[in-house]
This record gives C-alpha cells, sequence and structure tokens, in this order.
C-alpha cells in the first residue's frame, strides 16, 4: 500500500473538494494558472505534518521566499490558508475550516483546522523583553527608572488561536494505543519569536518541499549534503548533475584558503573550471543538486515539486526525469509535482513504465469547487503519443 492512495482536499485556501483518487508513484499536476496546483502541495505538506506549528508556519510564507522586504506578517499569511469568501452585499468575510482527508499507509484518515481571533494588553518592546527574562528567571538589574516610561504605555496586540484536530485511522492503531483522535492548540501573537515554538511531530510522514527558488538558499544545504554523504548517496547526486554537465566529478563542502572569514560552501569539482563554489554555477545545476539533496532526506516519505521543470533545459528533462523517478522507486518516495510543460509530461511518460509509476491530474476551478481530470498513465500515453492532445 502506498503512503497515500487517495487524497480529498475538502477545504484548503482556493480550493473545495479536490479528490486526487487513485495515486501514483509519480503525481503530475497540471492547470491553468490561479487552478490550484501549488495549493495542493501546501496542502499535503500540512497534512503530513498537522501537529508541527513550524510546518504550518513555513508553508504560510512559502509563496514569498524572494520577497523579504515587504512580506504579509506570518499572522496574515497563516490566515490566508484558510478558505476566505464574502457575504452578499456585505464588507464582512466569513473563515471555514481546513479540512483534509485520505485513504492509505499514513496513520492519519482526517485533519481539521480552525481558528478564531485574540487581543490582549501588551507592553512596549522593552518592558515586555524585562518580563521575558522575568520568565525565565534571568537576572534583571534593579534600577530607579519608572516601569512605564510615556513611550512605553499598554497597547493592544492581535493574534490568533489555532486549533487542529486529526482523526487516525482504526487499522493504524497499533500505532497509537488507545487513540483514535488527537489534538493541539497554538496561540501565535504579534511581535512574538515564533521560530522558538514547538509542536509535536506523530503522527506524521517525512516529506520535503522544492520551491522555483528554494535552491537559491544555503539554509539546509550543507546538512543535506551531509546526510546524504552518511547514507552513500553522493555518487548518484552526481550523477544526476552529470546529465546535465559531465564535466562535473565531485561536490565537497569546503572552506576556501582565501576566505577571510570562516564561512565553508559547497563546491563542486569540475574539469575545465578545477574547484568552483557551486553558486557560480547555473540554476540548473543547483537545482537539480537540491532536489537530489531533498529526495535523499525523505526516504520512504513525500517529496513536493512546484514546476518540476524549472531551469532544467528540454534537452536534460528525460534523463533527469529517469534518474528522479527510479530513485523515487528505490527510496519508497511519492512525488507531487507542478508542471506547465508538455514536454515535461512527455518526458515523465517516457521513462515510466505502467499505470501505478504515473498519474496526471488536471485541475479545472469552478464556482462551487475544483474539478479534477484524472488520466493514468495509459490513457495519458494514448492521448499524447496517438491523438496529440493537449493534457494541460
Amino acid at each position: 500500500m502506498k503512503h497515500l492512495e487517495s487524497i480529498t482536499i475538502h477545504q484548503f485556501r482556493g480550493l473545495r473538494d479536490v479528490k486526487l483518487e487513485h495515486l501514483g508513484q509519480v503525481n503530475l499536476l497540471v492547470g491553468i494558472n490561479n487552478s490550484g496546483k501549488t495549493s495542493v502541495l501546501e496542502a499535503l505538506s500540512i497534512y503530513c505534518h498537522p501537529l508541527d506549528i513550524r510546518v504550518w508556519l513555513s508553508t504560510a510564507r512559502q509563496r514569498e521566499q524572494e520577497n523579504r522586504r515587504s512580506r504579509t506578517s506570518i499572522l496574515d499569511s497563516l490566515r490566508w490558508l484558510f478558505t476566505h469568501y464574502s457575504l452578499a452585499n456585505q464588507a464582512q468575510y466569513i473563515k471555514e475550516t481546513i479540512l483534509i482527508s485520505s485513504q492509505g499507509d499514513f496513520p492519519i484518515k482526517t485533519m481539521k483546522a480552525s481558528y478564531k481571533e485574540m487581543e490582549e494588553i501588551w507592553l512596549s518592546e522593552k518592558n515586555n523583553k524585562t518580563n521575558l527574562a522575568a520568565s525565565q528567571d534571568e537576572e534583571i538589574i534593579d534600577s530607579d527608572e519608572p516601569m512605564l516610561e510615556v513611550d512605553e504605555l499598554p497597547g493592544i496586540r492581535k493574534g490568533i488561536e489555532l486549533n487542529v484536530e486529526i482523526e487516525l485511522n482504526t487499522n493504524q492503531a497499533s500505532l497509537f494505543p488507545e487513540l483514535d483522535k488527537m489534538a493541539e492548540t497554538f496561540q501565535l501573537w504579534e511581535n512574538d519569536i515564533l521560530y522558538k515554538l514547538h509542536g509535536k511531530h506523530n503522527p506524521s510522514l517525512l516529506t520535503a518541499i522544492v520551491t522555483p527558488s528554494s535552491h537559491r538558499s544555503d539554509i539546509g544545504q550543507f546538512r543535506l549534503l551531509s546526510e546524504a554523504r552518511f547514507e552513500n548517496f553522493k555518487c548518484d547526486v552526481l550523477e544526476l548533475l552529470q546529465q546535465i554537465d559531465q564535466n562535473i566529478s565531485d561536490i565537497e563542502i569546503l572552506l576556501s584558503p582565501e576566505s577571510i572569514g570562516s564561512r565553508f560552501n559547497i563546491y563542486i569539482q569540475h574539469e575545465k573550471l578545477g574547484l568552483a563554489p557551486v553558486s557560480t554555477f547555473g540554476d540548473g545545476i543547483r537545482r537539480l543538486l537540491h532536489i537530489a539533496l531533498k529526495l535523499a532526506s525523505v526516504k520512504g516519505g513525500v517529496l513536493l515539486i512546484d514546476e518540476l521543470e524549472s531551469t532544467i533545459h528540454t534537452e536534460a528533462l528525460q534523463s533527469s526525469f529517469n534518474w528522479l523517478v527510479k530513485w523515487c522507486k528505490k527510496m519508497d518516495v511519492q512525488l507531487f509535482a507542478t508542471t506547465h510543460s508538455l514536454e515535461a509530461v512527455d518526458g515523465l511518460l517516457e521513462v515510466t513504465e505502467s499505470a501505478s509509476d504515473l498519474v496526471l491530474y488536471r485541475l479545472e476551478p469552478k464556482e462551487t469547487k475544483t474539478l479534477v481530470i484524472r488520466h493514468d498513465w495509459n490513457r495519458l500515453k494514448r492521448l499524447r503519443e496517438e491523438q496529440g492532445q493537449e493534457v494541460r
């Protein structure tokens, strides 16, 4: 049985009653712009880690990775994971719950989330830090200054209380004896240090997401490469990079002797360029490296890739996809990917062999729900090779 045999996104962002049935090893999401393809990946990321608040927060901000100056506030980003709609002729929004369910080997059957607005009296930043120190039993230096100055008067700050409930599959009850439901509540406030929040990690399914720009960040890359090396996966990562550039022979984490500071970097051994930082290579090399390292980190889990074909030249698509499908099978990783490219669809058809290998889902947003048209490998092959039909 697959990790996920089917998934139904009843409500999430703009998605309504999206049913992805009879999932395969590789699941391709297509559709017009704003049809909800990326939202499906985000819903899957949260559903696989429903009680980990850090996943909620990172998913809420995923679309603003490169926009660090004018970001939406984290609480507003979190709110907009929920479906909103306005009442007729009223300046009022109704917010729905998030509801997702699935079938398969994953122990979670249903996840339901809701939130409510909160307000509290909040002291200024200086006094708030003082109170925080006191709460942590840190030493506070006595001062003759009054506790509240003119610019330190209490104010009102807003927050949200996020409630998450999960229902477990009865056939997985042995993993969580005497439990058929679990719940967690998180209180999130403006101006709080949110990265220190923690949530429960179980039940969960190893998941990694690759966005069109995530390969440009060094965050976590060292750890991912180290894990791949300890898992004896480095040679296979090199095999993938060589699909684009055959002159690549090695990849290492090094500190340049010419470096003024003590910052390590990932270097690629290249037959023509010598040792060169990975940042000096094109987006194609950097993104394939990122995909390979993410794949190695979710053995037995789920890999989510937004815009699968992004930065990869059409001539390298088939060989790159052949590597990706092979290792998804070997590592028991279920892949979900979005694409706008017919070349990507055809490339995956060439490197897969059966209906269980590849399934394509076309999302068509309607007024009350999102229609899903499913093509398994056999039907997709007929439509593309025999009829040359547009399937996006």
